[in-house]
């Protein structure tokens, strides 16, 4: 028998459990000022001020012009394009032309690279210029090797190239290995999986030229064989070689087998080339991880009879019983911030309406997760996307919420719309729009003066083997990806892998997987990585180097950068600070307009 006194005690003790678990609850719930959207920014004008780089007249260009990409091939490609796109990210300024016959050379025109589109703009005597160009220190790259006839046919030309000997015309792969070292993130292999439903994720080049490189050559990439096909053990010097650098006397020559430079995977390559090249590399990037939840969460009880059928719940109530708890659970393993895009409703002529008696409940748990709330503007069936607007605001205009919307998500078909309809009531204070993949839009840039664009890098739950290269590279040269997961075809499911089931294992495993690699990259939502993206676009930079002291200048404070070195490591830094992110790879951040940068030998020497 339990005495009184000893009841007393315990139910005293029972009482004040319960008052501090019930008091800390009340204040936590009195401080979440879940209707404030803390990571908003001032809308500004600022596009007005971002750096454009020159397109540089080969007639008259003199030593003082800053580094130049030169491009020689089809002006209008896609390679050309992705040229551009990062001579702009990496602040080079940039020529392109068609041929050799406009490039007339002396010691003051001389770029830092020239990206060639094929090896047929090195026949002939084309050779010789480029040859010559090699020798005074520029870096050759031909971005795609395409004839595999003529260079089998031209001794000099395979030589220049680094190739030993052509195997093979056509050659079928099973895989791809990324050897460490051109881009972040160390050595990966790309097989074909056995597993039936992950054979989508290959998705690469595999039947390819087999050319083996020669010595005073370095592999980047390789092919992977069926050994039981063709008989024998190969090794790794032997294997269809598909990215690789022949040194040469004071140059460089890059060579590409496949498609990889013609969208932003070239992004990456060509810093990692530079790298390769020099003593190190120091350039900017905007150092921000981005987890987009597209239409999520939703207040309409839209395609009720099949979301029944399927999880025994309207679509309001599975999303907050069961799709919440597990997104959070995701988030929290990897380390990133959501910016949930919400969707008041998908059909807007089908009569059912949006209810927000859950609107809050979901501003409060973002505001707990660091999550960001933004809009949607993805629909069904509506008027236009004005009237989509209009409902839309008056929604949240009933729900008495005054949270201000900072990002917003469209399909890059409207962007153009979204652009006239960027100062209506819901619009007003939207500085960045998100859009899915495409190679027709940049990466990050600015859609107006006051409004970015940060383009989605990842499909969380559609992950293929060219799109991680994509990301690595994505990765290595800016420091930023947006991993998207839209929730679409969740609620609206045509195939059986369309189930919540199916997309959260599939997700789940991606997320925690191949973005591991880059955790030390800054966690942020979509309106913290467009204050950095508006930084990293505006920003101009100067380096040199002293003897152990690299000296960096940039027009702004609070920008970042990736130092490249080979076996120097950090010894001191003045103005600044710095992470290691791997072997020879620091991520700086500047907080002053002069950083200083001490550098050691750690062991190593880099030979040219």
């Amino acid at each position: 028998m339990v005495s009184r006194r000893k009841f007393f005690s315990i139910a005293i003790m029972m009482f004040v459990l319960l008052f501090l678990f019930q008091f800390s609850m009340v204040i936590r719930d009195w401080q979440n000022t879940y209707d404030i959207n803390s990571n908003l920014t001032a809308k500004q004008n600022d596009g007005k001020n971002v750096w454009r780089n020159k397109e540089v007249d080969l007639k008259s260009v003199t030593e003082e012009n800053r580094n130049y990409a030169l491009f020689v091939g089809n002006t209008l490609s896609d390679m050309a394009e992705a040229v551009s796109r990062w001579c702009v990210y990496a602040k080079w300024d940039i020529a392109k032309i068609n041929s050799l016959d406009g490039f007339k050379e002396n010691d003051k025109s001389l770029p830092r690279m020239m990206i060639l589109e094929s090896e047929k703009y090195a026949l002939g005597d084309n050779l010789k210029k480029i040859e010559k160009l090699a020798q005074e220190g520029v870096i050759i790259v031909f971005g795609c090797l395409e004839d595999v006839e003529d260079i089998q046919a031209d001794d000099e030309l395979r030589d220049f190239l680094g190739i030993s000997r052509v195997v093979s015309k056509e050659t079928e792969l099973i895989g791809v290995r990324l050897f460490e070292g051109l881009l972040l993130g160390g050595e990966v292999t790309y097989e074909t999986p056995e597993d039936k439903e992950e054979k989508d994720r290959q998705d690469l080049q595999l039947n390819v030229p087999w050319y083996q490189v020669g010595s005073g050559t370095k592999t980047y990439m390789v092919g992977v064989l069926d050994i039981e096909k063709i008989n024998g053990h190969i090794v790794n010097e032997e294997l269809p070689t598909l990215i690789w650098r022949n040194g040469i006397q004071n140059g460089s020559v890059f060579c590409v087998v496949g498609d990889y430079m013609k969208d932003s995977t070239a992004l990456g390559l060509l810093d990692g080339m530079v790298t390769e090249a020099s003593q190190y590399y120091i350039y900017p990037v905007v150092n921000a991880q981005n987890l987009s939840m597209i239409n999520f969460p939703v207040f309409a009880n839209e395609n009720n009879e099949q979301m029944m059928e399927l999880y025994s719940q309207s679509i309001t109530g599975m999303v907050r019983d069961i799709m919440w708890p597990s997104l959070v659970s995701i988030v929290e393993k990897s380390g990133l911030k959501m910016t949930c895009f919400m969707q008041p409703q998908t059909d807007y002529e089908d009569g059912v309406e949006p209810d927000s008696k859950d609107l809050v409940f979901y501003l409060k748990q973002m505001k707990e997760q660091n999550a960001e709330a933004g809009l949607s503007l993805q629909y069904k069936n509506a008027g236009s996307l004005n009237d989509k607007l209009n409902q839309d605001a008056e929604f949240f205009r009933k729900a008495n919420s005054s949270y201000k919307y900072g990002a917003a998500f469209t399909e890059e078909e409207d962007l153009d719309t979204v652009k006239r309809l960027i100062n209506t009531e819901l619009m007003k204070n939207v500085s960045t729009l998100v859009c899915e993949y495409t190679e027709d839009e940049p990466v990050i840039s600015y859609c107006t003066d006051s409004v970015t664009l940060q383009s989605v890098t990842s499909d969380g739950m559609n992950y293929t083997y060219s799109g991680d290269i994509r990301m690595r590279s994505i990765q290595s040269s800016l420091g930023y990806t947006n991993v998207m997961l839209n929730m679409q075809d969740i609620f609206w499911p045509k195939r059986k892998k369309d189930r919540w089931q199916t997309m959260q294992r599939r997700f789940s495993s991606n997320l925690l997987t191949y973005w591991k690699k880059f955790k030390d990259f800054d966690s942020t939502t979509l309106s913290e990585s467009n204050t950095r993206t508006r930084t990293f676009l505006n920003l101009d930079f100067s380096e040199s180097r002293t003897d152990d002291e690299i000296t960096v200048k940039t027009t702004e404070t609070g920008s970042w950068f990736i130092l490249r070195t080979h076996g120097e490591e950090i010894k001191d830094i003045e103005g600044g600070t710095q992470k290691k992110l791997e072997d020879d790879a620091y991520l700086i951040q500047v907080q002053d307009v002069t950083v200083k940068i001490q550098l050691e030998t750690a062991g190593l020497h880099y030979s040219k």
